[in-house]
């Protein structure tokens, strides 16, 4: 399998090292065993991969053949998450025997890593989960209409989110980033 490594994402990967927190690293391991949770499922569901792209939004497995059906893929986009879940529980438990910084860190990242993968957005784990259960249901081209608009709606609640956090709490802009290059990507991507 070839491993591409998109320039953004080196760099992002490196500002966070310099920082010297155990944040990166921790969210390096997050990170990590989500992707090998979906590598585990494909195991399981017999899907080879052709190449891991590892960019600024995340990493992305391309199958060698897409003739696998969408039962496989819901089992395929939900291990991710599920190993993140597993493994942040597991943290729990370690952690009342061992507190410190980097198992915070680790249990935080796990624990956003898979709930915002879950959300119902294009090309995230659960807006792949729910294409795959549209598509069982209706005709794929009536699924990926449905998507793109629970897509625009869930990022257009999450900027909203963010422009309340960052007027009224005075927070950071991480949420509002994070919400405007889902927007861009979403957009760029449909025309």
């Amino acid at each position: 399998m070839k491993i591409k490594i998109g320039f953004f994402s080196v760099m992002l990967f490196l500002s966070l090292l310099l920082t010297h927190s155990y944040f990166a690293l921790a969210a390096f391991v997050a990170v990590t065993l989500h992707e090998l949770g979906h590598i585990f499922v494909a195991k399981l569901c017999k899907i080879k991969f052709s190449e891991c792209k590892i960019g600024i939004f995340g990493a992305g497995l391309t199958p060698i053949s897409s003739d696998y059906s969408y039962k496989n893929e819901i089992l395929l986009c939900l291990g991710g998450p599920v190993a993140n879940i597993i493994c942040a529980v597991v943290a729990i438990l370690v952690y009342s025997f061992f507190v410190n910084e980097f198992t915070e860190y680790f249990i935080l990242s796990s624990l956003i890593l898979a709930l915002s993968n879950l959300l119902p957005i294009k090309d995230f784990d659960g807006g792949r989960i729910l294409y795959s259960l549209l598509c069982i249901l209706k005709d794929p081209y009536i699924a990926d209409r449905a998507l793109s608009a629970i897509s625009f709606v869930i990022i257009f609640l999450l900027w909203i989110i963010s422009v309340y956090f960052l007027m009224i709490a005075s927070a950071n802009l991480s949420l509002f980033i994070f919400s405007l290059s889902l927007f861009f990507k979403l957009f760029i991507k449909e025309n």
